[in-house]
């Protein structure tokens, strides 16, 4: 009896395995493995890491373009064309242009596909339904979500800049290093999100996507200001934003809150978690809350123009940012809990102690 089979049978054999149902199966042990190592050691990489001078990139004045540029005929042949065009009216109509050249040059040669995330998403533990390509100027949507997805996507497609002779992407508040080393993903995916529902409704957006990134995002723009904020969004300008918050906190501080936020995005939903990567998770969020509560308490005192401030008054200032910044952080595998008053009580009096008060602590003096 011949037992070799012939090369066609094995190619039909093999053509007939459900490898998206095996991979679906063994994916547990996978996550068990590639996430039981503790994260103490990228921790100490990520927390200290920093591009020196964080580099700014710009388009060549002669292919920036205007809104009549736009070959609406042929975006609308795209797949999703209706759907491109919405966003280019909507941000039309809500951005100012000169924030827009990114957008306007990248939108003609713009490419659509629909991808599946299934296998990828059950491997490693992800929630992905969508995502933009720098290198090929494309973005990819799952079938089923498409339509909650695209305005993300399509922000993300407005505010990437790749530097040729470098390798360097600039995307937003990100910035992606030819060795893939980056910086700025959770500020930049959580401002992103934050616009898609700001200008495109729940109903448009995949309201579950970088929760806590967008809180974090929605009140840092509450404290640089929205026009400031998406100024330095839309052209990509994240050394812009470190210049600016350098006259409000130091600069250590600011790489530290930028990479912090990057790290609490990639470890959050992290399985397996053991007590003491939990802890470093949570003092992470615990840093960025007290960062965002010193930043706003000194740029209150100093853009005030009064010589004299009521220590009251200043207290009161952070009203508007209590109500954003969390005091519970909830993610798909993982609960934290926030200090609350006690942080806020720190903050107040870290920064009170870099002025001069009155003998009954109720002025500031500047």
């Amino acid at each position: 009896m011949n037992n070799k089979m012939k090369i066609s049978d094995f190619f039909v054999q093999l053509q007939q395995i459900d490898f998206a149902n095996i991979l679906m199966l063994i994916s547990p042990s996978i996550i068990y493995f590639t996430a039981k190592k503790p994260i103490e050691s990228n921790y100490k990489l990520r927390k200290d890491f920093k591009i020196g001078g964080v580099k700014t990139a710009s388009l060549p004045v002669e292919v920036i373009r205007k809104f009549d540029d736009i070959n609406e005929e042929e975006i609308l042949k795209k797949q999703f064309g209706e759907l491109i065009m919405n966003f280019a009216n909507t941000v039309k109509e809500n951005i100012p242009e000169i924030n827009l050249a990114i957008f306007l040059n990248n939108l003609n040669t713009l490419g659509t596909f629909i991808k599946s995330f299934g296998v990828s998403n059950r491997i490693f533990n992800r929630s992905t339904a969508g995502q933009y390509d720098p290198k090929k100027n494309a973005i990819e949507l799952s079938k089923d979500t498409y339509n909650l997805t695209i305005n993300h996507e399509l922000f993300h497609a407005s505010t990437t800049i790749i530097d040729k002779s470098t390798g360097m992407i600039y995307c937003g508040f990100q910035q992606i290093s030819n060795k893939n080393t980056q910086i700025g993903k959770g500020l930049n995916e959580g401002y992103t999100q934050y616009l898609s529902e700001k200008y495109f409704g729940n109903n448009n957006s995949l309201i579950t996507a970088y929760v806590y990134e967008k809180r974090i995002a929605e009140t840092l723009e509450m404290i640089v200001g929205k026009e400031q904020m998406q100024l330095f969004y839309f052209n990509a300008n994240l050394s812009g934003l470190v210049e600016y918050l350098k006259k409000y906190a130091p600069e250590e501080e600011i790489y530290k809150f930028i990479n912090t936020l990057d790290f609490s995005n990639e470890h959050m939903d992290d399985k397996y978690l053991i007590p003491s990567s939990k802890e470093i998770i949570k003092n992470g969020f615990e840093f960025i809350n007290s960062f965002l509560l010193k930043t706003a308490l000194r740029k209150n005192i100093i853009d005030n123009t009064a010589a004299q401030l009521s220590t009251e008054d200043v207290l009161k200032s952070l009203i508007p940012i209590l109500t954003l910044i969390p005091e519970t952080v909830k993610s798909k595998n993982n609960s934290f809990q926030i200090s609350g008053d006690k942080q806020i009580k720190d903050a107040f009096t870290s920064v009170m102690s870099e002025y001069e008060l009155s003998d009954d602590r109720k002025t500031i003096s500047k």
